[in-house]
């Protein structure tokens, strides 16, 4: 004959299993919770990386173009290639919008209205706008700074490897070599 006092122990003996289960659901729920957020955290950076990419691509060839539409061109700043840009300022530096192709026919061509017909690129995520420079030796950069100090590391990371000869870290920025 079964005892209430029996019934009573099976049925916790049987609860307790059902609190054990639980808490594995909740442990193994929190595990996938951690690895789907680091592959979501993964993806941004990389889609982060991939704009950044594309943004170069398309930078690089406005100034290539630059080159080749306007060879006669002169900055007239300092004699090391002249039919590219060469802003005027300390450093030889510009945000990207500022530059212009110089000698053009009518005058000073800016890169955004170059005959490639592809729009100047608005600044990546979490990235202020680029910043071209021409130095005096000759060397054509783009630079890329982080909105916020020491902003951006795991895209600043991915991009050192991605590009491990034309990409170097300077202080905050990345610096992307374009011509040497």
């Amino acid at each position: 004959m079964v005892t209430w006092r029996r019934i009573q122990q099976q049925g916790g003996f049987i609860a307790s299993y059902i609190l054990y289960g639980i808490g594995l659901l909740a442990i193994v729920g929190a595990a996938y919770g951690r690895l789907n957020s680091a592959s979501q955290q993964g993806k941004a950076v990389q889609d982060a990386v991939d704009e950044v990419t594309i943004q170069l691509d398309v930078l690089t060839g406005k100034i290539m173009l630059c080159g080749a539409v306007y060879p006669d061109g002169d900055h007239g700043q300092f004699d090391a290639r002249h039919a590219f840009p060469a802003p005027a300022t300390v450093d030889n530096q510009a945000v990207i919008s500022a530059v212009a192709c110089p000698g053009a026919p009518i005058g000073l061509q800016g890169l955004s209205a170059m005959p490639d017909g592809i729009p100047l690129p608005v600044s990546p995520p979490d990235f202020d706008e680029w910043i071209y420079e021409h130095t005096d030796a000759g060397g054509i950069r783009l630079r890329l700074a982080p909105r916020v100090a020491d902003g951006a590391p795991a895209i600043r990371a991915r991009l050192l490897r991605q590009f491990p000869g034309t990409a170097m870290v300077d202080d905050d920025e990345l610096v992307f070599t374009v011509l040497n």
